[in-house]
């Protein structure tokens, strides 16, 4: 059985690139190395040497392999080697390059051409003969849009019958561009139909019109723009393009999310409607606003602009009448570049949703993974969260990055949300990074919620026995954090992220008020999850407590031992010193020492090694040197750190200096979840925290 995938389509258009974006996403958290391989490359620049799809796949997912292997002939080329009647030669190129590919991968996707500008028939045989060359499992991208049912099964037959034809193997079908409210009628019927025709069915993948609409970036560089304001929002993307040559009031109704406002340079009255139609929240967001005819409004209006705030669209200027201008726009070829955030996060979420990896990793007889790498071990984490679906609040709701990590959230239905803060606020800001909350994404008000009045009640009673007043339990409570920590607490929700905002204290101390240890845990600590090139650590504690004692160490590492298990992470423990076995003394690497004996004498099943040094745990050539006979000595993947100081200053040079990915701090020994994000997290960091936190209250 192959265990390479030629992706393949019977017509252009079908979205056939999307998809290879996306599985290359879905199976990286599957085995350890995907390669991405595309033999005839299709999209170029007048002076570039590579394909433009290739060389964004190279950078999105860091492929060490050379764009020369990865894509080692044009269409040009392609073209001379049919016409110089040189098949053998060409086929000879294509599998030396594969070679270079295929060498040390788990799986290869292969992109095959679909926009040769060769005849149909011949393209598609060109397909046929490549997939058969290279023994790769063909699966076909079939485009579903505004197709009925026939339709799609005739396009899906036909393609199967040529490959079978010619004895490919064949693994199945993925249907794509699936009118949305069509698509459970369509999946449904399409498996019954293909199943008697002894043909799988390997996902069926919705429509999303964002992934074929421009930039204002991509129509700004088509139309030799001026920008004259808002040029940190190139990225927004234009849905649809609306010409205002009537009165603005009449043109308010035509309005939606994302529209392209075309205007003449001197209609001042639309621009400045265009402004006050963006304050409110009763009307939708505009991507952006292009004035043509070289006209500019005067300085009193660019002055009145200039100095306006918090307004998210970019405003361009062209010398080209209205209508051409449209007619560019509209006419633009669109393509998904590596800078293209916001696409990249669709066709990631609309494969890792909609089509079925296990169906064809069992296709592929790809056997379970042993080498836990960082895309695995984060690909564990979002299937293990989505198994059960848990609610996690988000104090912080107006924070952008967690209004961003909601999307991806939802998207990929990790948890449901809670969001806590003013509304008209968080709405606001939603509505300026283009986000849409979903019914799985409540908002409240601390101060306005009719739980309120319990909550401080509640916690008024909680902390009797520190005198707590009326007064300091209700100003309290009107703070998001301490609101959500309550709600943590009923049970209204099932944890609890915060800290883009807030300090480690803020968002800690009232769930060791309200919350409390776990009755068997005297001291609560933390983890980070270090994703570094090819493996998964676990640093402790590195957020939590400055100096621990010997005995609080010990549980540190027990604790930390335990919550590595939990997540499929075998605890081989390293306490860590500036020493290593015996070589050394003195207060601190006598502390270690006495942990590791505390620790040691607490747990028999686990391997715990200390005092040793970082090298010497994580170094197998160092620590046959320093310490030959230890089980841990060479191969930790917990290392616990004497004090705060030594953790978190190691934790953040190690993910800044190597680009590793730090998850957490993840607290451990708290009766539930409720966990805190450092103050220059990313939003990688707070989707992962989060699907941590759900995975945490499963259990």
């Amino acid at each position: 059985m192959s265990k390479n995938i030629y992706l393949a389509s019977s017509q252009k258009g079908s979205g056939k690139s999307v998809v290879g974006l996306g599985l290359m996403n879905s199976l990286r958290g599957v085995v350890t190395n995907v390669g991405y391989f595309k033999p005839v490359g299709e999209k170029y620049n007048n002076k570039d040497k590579f394909d433009k799809e290739s060389f964004m796949i190279k950078e999105i997912f860091n492929i060490d392999d050379e764009l020369k292997y990865i894509n080692p002939i044009s269409i040009k080329e392609l073209n001379n080697f049919i016409s110089d009647e040189e098949n053998e030669l060409f086929f000879q190129n294509i599998r030396e390059s594969y070679a270079q590919i295929e060498k040390d991968k788990d799986i290869v996707i292969i992109d095959g051409c679909d926009n040769t500008g060769l005849a149909s028939i011949l393209e598609f045989d060109i397909n046929i003969d490549i997939a058969n060359n290279l023994d790769a499992g063909v699966l076909l991208v079939e485009d579903g849009r505004n197709k009925s049912i026939d339709e799609i099964v005739s396009d899906v037959i036909g393609g199967r019958d040529a490959f079978k034809e010619q004895a490919s193997d064949f693994l199945g079908v993925i249907v794509n561009k699936v009118d949305i409210e069509q698509l459970s009628n369509i999946e449904k019927n399409l498996k019954n139909i293909l199943k008697k025709k002894n043909i799988d069915l390997l996902g069926v993948v919705p429509y999303d019109n964002v992934l074929s609409k421009p930039r204002l970036y991509d129509i700004g560089r088509s139309l030799g723009a001026k920008i004259l304001f808002g040029d940190d929002y190139l990225s927004n993307i234009a849905t649809e393009t609306v010409i205002t040559s009537m009165a603005f009031e009449n043109a308010l109704k035509y309005l939606k999310d994302g529209s392209l406002i075309i205007t003449g340079g001197d209609r001042t009255e639309i621009l400045l409607g265009s402004f006050i139609s963006y304050i409110s929240p009763a009307y939708p967001n505009i991507s952006g606003i292009v004035l043509t005819g070289g006209l500019m409004p005067n300085e009193s209006i660019i002055k009145l602009i200039g100095n306006l705030s918090n307004f998210s669209f970019p405003i361009l200027s062209v010398e080209i009448n209205t209508l051409k201008t449209a007619n560019i726009i509209n006419s633009l070829d669109v393509h998904i570049t590596i800078d293209d955030k916001q696409k990249i996060e669709i066709a990631e979420s609309l494969v890792y949703k909609y089509v079925d990896i296990d169906k064809i990793k069992s296709k592929l007889e790809v056997k379970k993974i042993k080498k836990r790498t960082p895309d695995i071990f984060k690909y564990e984490l979002i299937e293990r969260a989505r198994s059960n679906k848990k609610c996690i609040v988000l104090p912080e709701g107006s924070d952008e990055r967690t209004l961003m990590a909601v999307r991806r959230v939802r998207a990929r239905e990790i948890a449901d949300i809670i969001l806590l803060g003013d509304k008209d606020s968080i709405l606001k800001k939603a509505r300026d990074i283009d986000l849409i909350l979903d019914s799985g994404v409540e908002i409240i008000d601390p101060i306005k919620s009719p739980k309120l009045e319990a909550f401080v009640n509640e916690y008024m009673e909680i902390r009797k026995h520190k005198h707590c007043t009326i007064d300091i339990a209700n100003d309290l409570m009107q703070d998001p954090i301490y609101f959500g920590t309550m709600m943590v607490y009923n049970g209204d929700v099932d944890g609890l992220v915060s800290g883009a905002v807030h300090t480690t204290r803020h968002t800690i101390k009232p769930a060791f008020e309200i919350i409390k240890t776990q009755k068997n845990i005297s001291v609560a600590s933390s983890i980070f999850f270090m994703c570094l090139k090819d493996n998964v650590l676990v640093y402790g504690d590195c957020a939590i407590n400055p100096n621990p004692n010997a005995e609080e160490l010990a549980v540190i590492a027990i604790s930390s031992a335990d919550t590595a298990k939990a997540f499929g992470i075998e605890p081989y423990v390293a306490l860590l010193s500036y020493s290593t076995g015996v070589s050394g003394k003195g207060p601190e690497v006598d502390k270690v020492k006495e942990a590791t004996e505390i620790a040691k004498s607490r747990r028999s099943d686990l391997f715990i090694e200390g005092p040793i040094q970082y090298d010497a745990a994580v170094d197998m050539d160092v620590a046959s040197v320093k310490l030959p006979n230890s089980k841990v000595a060479g191969r930790a993947s917990v290392l616990i750190f004497p004090d705060l100081n030594t953790g978190n200053n190691t934790y953040k040079a190690v993910q800044r200096s190597s680009g590793s990915v730090a998850i957490g701090p993840v607290i451990q020994g708290l009766n539930k979840p409720v966990n805190d994000l450092s103050r220059g997290c990313l939003v990688e960091d707070i989707i992962y925290t989060i699907a941590i936190t759900a995975i945490q209250a499963q259990v």
